[in-house]
């Protein structure tokens, strides 16, 4: 029987890095809720001799997620689960970030955690953002309600009230903070649960790679970016294929006692921030 990898967010820069790395092992079932964008990378994947198929799926609606879990089944052994989709304060605003990130993965974890083959993995992205703010019990009190219908609620609950134009950014960035923490927080949450069926699943915590979201950031607001590249110890953006390496390490057998982690890659940033550095 054929293995299924399914990418998530499969027209993103991190999804078609991964969808790069992996093609040549697995049968790729990329999806993402923008038709154009996924028709385009499935004829760039299909040109590049990879077997592909794609759906169109919104991580946030949980139907959708359920089909397109059924649809990775029907094509054979669901090997890995790549879920990259994500939206960021560069082209989103809170409430759609919440939605995105946050409960995206809790309805990407309950639809394919059934369906996901022994010894697989599923990989979640996170971002090095989400080391950004300490949780509070306040954020782990809505982390506990994410099978509840108050879970968003919850979540939005932490990010504050919309008070103007002014506060927008500053909401934004908290919604994107709190959701990729939650990302990594839930992850480790469900590494006995997948254990036991004979599964992984981790996640990723990239820094700043030269994604198309990240390329935005850099036109939009050019202060920013450059303020960040200052704080990157290895001196550079990072380049998603480099993300596409450590995903197919991740997915083989070699790296199979990893789980129940994050893996920060963001090229030593964190680390300059918190820690303080030996000088040379």
């Amino acid at each position: 029987m054929r293995k299924v990898c399914v990418i998530t967010g499969g027209y993103g820069g991190m999804g078609h890095a991964s969808a790069l790395s992996l093609g040549e092992e697995y049968f790729l079932l990329v999806s993402g809720r923008d038709v154009v964008k996924l028709e385009s990378e499935v004829r760039e994947l299909t040109r590049l001799g990879f077997d592909v198929e794609g759906v169109r799926a919104d991580v946030r609606d949980e139907q959708d997620v359920r089909s397109l879990a059924s649809r990775a089944q029907a094509l054979g052994e669901v090997a890995c689960v790549i879920h990259t989709a994500g939206v960021s304060p560069a082209d989103s605003v809170a409430t759609d970030i919440v939605s995105t990130n946050a409960v995206g993965t809790v309805n990407m974890v309950k639809s394919f955690s059934p369906v996901l083959s022994e010894g697989g993995v599923m990989i979640n992205f996170a971002s090095m953002a989400a080391y950004s703010m300490e949780p509070t019990q306040e954020w782990l009190d809505a982390f506990a309600q994410w099978d509840s219908p108050a879970f968003f609620d919850a979540m939005m609950g932490q990010v504050g009230e919309d008070d103007g134009c002014e506060d927008s950014f500053f909401r934004d960035g908290i919604a994107y903070s709190l959701s990729k923490r939650f990302v990594l927080y839930f992850t480790q949450m469900n590494t006995e649960r997948f254990a036991h069926r004979g599964c992984r699943i981790l996640s990723i915590s990239p820094g700043c790679y030269l994604t198309p979201m990240h390329e935005k950031l850099i036109a939009n607001q050019p202060d920013v970016a450059e303020n960040q590249l200052e704080l990157i110890p290895e001196g550079r953006w990072g380049h998603p294929y480099e993300i596409g390496s450590l995903v197919r390490f991740l997915c083989d057998s070699a790296a199979a006692y990893i789980t129940g982690v994050d893996i920060l890659a963001d090229g030593g940033s964190t680390a300059e921030v918190f820690v303080p550095q030996i000088e040379s």
